[in-house]
């Protein structure tokens, strides 16, 4: 569903939906007014979840390899990659991914326990484990999430993966497709007991290590983001360099597409997926050892909004930032081209990657982002020692059992950006909006001796009767729901047209406007 103003239409039928200021689709004009951007605040109790039990090897919280869920309880999974470490002993390469998949709960998605489910033992440990290879089958990238629309109780939970049959060995070399393989899904009604699809795979031969499953819902659609079309630019010559392959900028004929980049499905069902489609390469816009490495969409009403994860693969760091859509498949950049959540300092938890795969969740009158902070490189760890590399995880890449962590910070609710003046007063006036809602909320904060005040218009800039700048109970507070009144009148239903609404502020900051009942 593609919601925005149209000049073919006299105005927009906003419903009762939240109008961000992200672009310019409701702005007819602005005066002495600025958009600024804002970024979440890394919470103080950060790191929330770490290695901590004596049966977790190298537990990540990485792209594709955990989500955090609220539910009756908040609810988080991750990956262990025992096989790095564990029996198999350092055993680089597709090897490494044999996995177990651990399972966390929360009260106040703060304080995490690793509950003990009596699913799997380890060296004679009951453990949080919900999935494990052996005796299961590989397991490969789970991306799972909360179905909010299913009527069925028994798959309230679902979850994407690469699945490996147990009876098909590792290939030999890497890179090589595992026969029977692909991707497929399976079904929880707590998010702790699974079961598989048996109409597995969904997608054959789907042999992406990224993908992040998402349900739309304004459009109720199923979308997932992973890397169906691999490398383009990929050869099978034995000196080829499958990793690092050379960037062409300007993407010649028969070898664009040698950094990684993000492909878009979708589905009505979460059966049958379109054919992949290419959002997400690597442009002008970007450094030229830059990756796109994963992306995770959410709604914010009409608006689509999506965190793209973006490998810097000479500094071997990862950063995470901001985009927007009106459809879900043209996106931009926010205006302030940087990272969402900025790594932290050296000896931090997240001082070389900040990432997420999971959309974020609303609590009161916040946003919350969970994401995953790293202090080992994205990849040292893995194939220093094989490349001869002079850098601490590779002469002891059990660095990097204790490298990856669970990471919150919070945003004031639809506060990605607003509309600010200072101490010159300035206004907004919007185009032609319509509404049947009875009231019109405004998302604002206003500082010391700031203001907002809203004057209701006709299409032709005639100030309707009661609903006058004068006649507005001035607003100088900081709430994220206000009801706007005029001499204590609020049925702006009254008005009988579509109308234009001019704000004035000075010292304050707009976020978003609303019509609804309440």
């Amino acid at each position: 569903m593609h919601i925005a103003y149209s000049r073919d239409r006299l105005f927009k039928d906003v419903g009762s939906r939240r109008q961000l200021f992200i672009d310019d689709d409701v702005i007819a004009f602005v005066r002495n007014l600025t958009r600024r951007q804002h970024w979440p605040e890394k919470h103080p109790a950060n790191p929330l979840v770490s290695r901590s039990e004596p049966w977790e090897v190298a537990p990540q919280f990485r792209t594709s390899n955990f989500n955090v869920a609220k539910d009756d309880l908040f609810k988080a999974w991750c990956t262990d990659f025992y096989g790095y470490f564990g029996s198999d002993k350092m055993m680089y390469g597709l090897n490494s991914l044999y996995s177990r998949h651990y399972y966390m709960q929360s009260e106040d998605g703060l304080n995490w326990e690793k509950p003990l489910l009596g699913k799997h033992e380890v060296d004679g440990h009951d453990t949080n484990t919900v999935f494990a290879h052996p005796p299961y089958e590989l397991v490969i990238c789970p991306s799972i999430m909360l179905d909010p629309d299913e009527n069925d109780e028994l798959r309230r939970y679902k979850m994407a993966y690469l699945f490996k049959p147990k009876d098909v060995p590792f290939p030999k070399r890497e890179g090589s497709r595992f026969h029977g393989a692909g991707l497929s899904l399976a079904f929880s009604p707590d998010g702790i007991d699974w079961t598989p699809y048996a109409g597995n795979p969904v997608i054959p031969g789907w042999v992406s290590d990224v993908c992040i499953l998402t349900h739309d819902t304004v459009d109720g659609k199923y979308v997932l983001f992973g890397r169906a079309g691999g490398v383009a630019g990929s050869s099978s010559h034995p000196e080829f360099n499958r990793w690092f392959p050379r960037v062409y900028p300007d993407g010649p004929e028969g070898i664009w597409g040698t950094r990684r980049r993000v492909y878009r499905l979708e589905s009505d069902d979460g059966f049958n997926w379109s054919e992949p489609e290419l959002i997400f390469d690597p442009d002008e816009s970007d450094n030229l050892d830059d990756h796109h490495y994963g992306f995770v969409s959410w709604r914010a009403d009409e608006m689509h909004l999506g965190v793209l994860n973006v490998l810097h693969s000479v500094d071997n760091t990862m950063d995470m930032y901001m985009l927007y859509s009106r459809d879900g498949l043209r996106w931009k950049r926010f205006q302030e081209h940087r990272p969402l959540v900025l790594r932290g300092g050296a000896g931090s938890f997240d001082e070389f990657g900040v990432e997420t795969p999971t959309q974020p969740v609303v609590i009161g009158d916040e946003v919350w982002f969970y994401y995953g902070g790293m202090n080992v490189h994205h990849d040292w760890w893995i194939f220093g020692q094989q490349e001869g590399l002079d850098v601490p995880e590779a002469y002891d890449p059990t660095l990097s059992a204790d490298g990856h962590h669970l990471g919150l910070a919070t945003l004031r609710f639809d506060g990605y950006v607003s509309l600010d003046a200072t101490v010159r007063e300035g206004h907004v006036e919007t185009k032609p909006v319509y509404s049947k809602a009875p009231h019109l909320f405004i998302n604002g904060r206003c500082d010391l001796g700031g203001y907002i005040e809203v004057e209701v218009r006709d299409r032709w800039d005639n100030v309707w009767d009661g609903f006058s700048r004068e006649d507005c109970d001035t607003f100088t507070g900081d709430d994220i729901h206000h009801r706007v009144t005029w001499q204590g009148r609020d049925a702006v239903d009254e008005v009988p047209d579509s109308v234009k609404l001019r704000f004035y502020l000075k010292n304050a900051q707009l976020y978003s406007f609303q019509f609804t009942d309440n």
